[in-house]
């Protein structure tokens, strides 16, 4: 089963407050905002930023074939992306634990098609259960346990939260099955659009995101302001001990 890939309307999305697994993560105090988000059911920390791709000049369009984003995910741990090392694409593993089954799923029983609210792939799918479970989106089709039964349209499917992330751009990320046998040629995706995942040809340009496994330790350094009341309070204590004196 098949399905189109039409433009998102930004209208259609609502940006509530961000899932309480989401913990923001500042990396960068020269920069406003959380940099990177830790998730505390899966216990790795995402990238804000989906579009970081073309925020760094690598492709103006954010979209890669697979081997170019390995070879993204290889220059971050070069050069070390906020200290750290240790990125890598988000992982599926089969169901089963063994292998993939190839065959299309309404409700996430299989490792192909769409899942249900709440429950995705459970935590065989990171991006899965980032959209599903994390963010609470529907999928494009009303979940059922029959394979054969067509496709019927969940309504709301197209009000997607997206929580605190930005620039969900291509809709269509990679995703790595970290290991597990699978066609030389084929490698996973998932579509934020409809909640699909599936399998396509390593040659297909698709968006790319970057997560690290477990959290990143932040060192607080101190804003500006806190370094002036810190400095006032040195000098006021250096005056009384001259006094004292």
């Amino acid at each position: 089963m098949k399905f189109a890939i039409a433009p998102l309307l930004a209208a259609a999305f609502v940006m509530p407050a961000s899932h309480a697994a989401l913990q923001g993560r500042d990396l960068d105090t020269s920069q406003a905002g959380f940099e990177a988000y830790y998730d505390a059911e899966l216990d790795i920390t995402w990238l804000t930023d989906f579009a970081l791709i073309t925020h760094q000049g690598v492709d103006a369009d954010g979209k890669l074939s697979w081997d170019g984003a390995q070879s993204w995910i290889a220059s971050l741990n070069q050069q070390k992306l906020y200290g750290v090392d240790g990125w890598r694409l988000p992982k599926v593993e089969p169901l089963n634990g063994s292998y993939f089954q190839g065959a299309f799923s309404f409700d996430g029983s299989t490792d192909i098609g769409l899942a249900r609210t709440g429950q995705g792939w459970g935590t065989a799918s990171e991006m899965g259960h980032l959209y599903y479970v994390t963010l609470g989106n529907l999928s494009y089709c009303v979940p059922t346990a029959d394979r054969s039964a067509a496709c019927t349209v969940q309504p709301g499917w197209d009000q997607k939260n997206l929580g605190p992330f930005k620039n969900l751009q291509t809709f269509l990320y990679w995703a790595d099955v970290q290991g597990y046998p699978t066609s030389s040629t084929q490698m996973a995706y998932f579509s934020a659009y409809e909640g699909y995942q599936g399998f396509a040809a390593k040659s297909t340009s698709y968006g790319a995101i970057a997560v690290r496994d477990g959290d990143i330790a932040v060192t607080a350094v101190p804003e500006p302001g806190t370094w002036a009341l810190m400095v006032a309070g040195l000098v006021g204590l250096g005056l009384r001990a001259r006094r004292s004196r």
